[in-house]
This record gives structure tokens, C-alpha cells and sequence, in this order.
């Protein structure tokens, strides 16, 4: 037992000397008619190499007299380009949220698959300003808030119906 534990320590050190943790998120908002919908997703990440990275997001989104949800979601960060303090990268993850409607006692689940391109420039060496297409790319299974039956909703998400309410701003602090 001793061995194990020793090994997986020493294997997480090995993992973390060269990685850059990094904390952050972003913010959200979209005004569309009467309807304001408004984002904000914390997230930790930690760089790997110069290429990979992972990292953890949550997700708090409240649109105005129709619905709050909260999510979770794992992913993993390809860095493709870097031009200078510039950086364009793409996050390929999971997610998880659960969506209670205004007024409603039920709520409703969701998890899928998703792809959010981005950019991140270095301000300094610890502080760069990101922008993120979340979820540019999703495969969605959800059950509908308020249904009895168990039907399951596949959708995906692309160019044809992506808006401004999709983009994050937001900062990391780099360690």
C-alpha cells in the first residue's frame, strides 16, 4: 500500500512541476426583446504541457422570468496557435445542468458534449483576458422540465444558431 501511495505521489509531482494552474471564468449577457439572460462561470484549469491542459468550469445562468440553471463541466484545452501574448485554443469536455423553470417544481437534467473555441491574450504574466465561444459545438441529451414520460432530446448547437448570448468574457490569473 505504502508503494502505491508513494508512487502516485510521486507521479502527481512529476505531472505538476511544469504545469500552470491557472483560476478564472467569465461573464455573460444578452438582451433579446424583454427576455435578459445573464452568465457567469468560474473556472480551474492547470496546462500540462505547452499544448494540453485541463481544466474544470461551473456554470450559474439566470434568464429573466423564464428559467435558472446550473451546470458542471469537465474539459480538456488544445492549445492551436499562439502568436505572441495571443493565444487560440479549443475546449473539448463534458457537461452536466439541471434547469429549474420559473413557477415549475419540476426541473430537468441535461449532459452532453461540447466544443468551445477561444482566445486568451497575456496582459502580464499572470493575468490575461479570454474570450470563449461556450458551447459552439453541442450534443445534447436532456430530459424536458415538466414532462412525465422519459423522452430523451438530442440537439446539436452550430454556426446556424449561435448568438452573442453564446460568447464569455472573462480573465485567468496564471500561477
Amino acid at each position: 500500500m505504502k508503494k502505491i501511495l508513494m508512487s502516485m505521489v510521486a507521479l502527481f509531482a512529476a505531472v505538476t512541476m511544469n504545469a500552470q494552474v491557472y483560476v478564472g471564468g467569465g461573464v455573460g449577457f444578452q438582451k433579446k426583446g424583454d427576455a435578459q439572460t445573464f452568465t457567469i462561470a468560474p473556472e480551474v484549469g492547470m496546462s500540462l504541457d505547452e499544448k494540453f491542459g485541463v481544466g474544470l468550469q461551473f456554470g450559474y445562468t439566470n434568464v429573466k422570468d423564464t428559467y435558472t440553471q446550473c451546470a458542471v463541466n469537465p474539459y480538456l484545452r488544445y492549445q492551436a496557435l499562439e502568436i505572441g501574448k495571443a493565444k487560440v485554443f479549443v475546449d473539448g469536455g463534458a457537461y452536466f445542468n439541471t434547469k429549474k423553470l420559473e413557477g415549475a417544481d419540476k426541473s430537468s437534467n441535461a449532459f452532453g458534449l461540447n466544443v468551445a473555441p477561444g482566445v486568451a491574450f497575456n496582459l502580464t504574466d499572470h493575468i490575461s483576458i479570454v474570450a470563449k465561444a461556450n458551447n459552439l459545438f453541442v450534443l445534447d441529451f436532456s430530459k424536458e422540465a415538466g414532462d412525465d414520460d422519459t423522452r430523451t432530446i438530442v440537439g446539436l448547437n452550430t454556426l446556424n444558431n449561435f448568438s452573442a448570448g453564446d460568447l464569455m468574457f472573462g480573465f485567468y490569473y496564471n500561477f
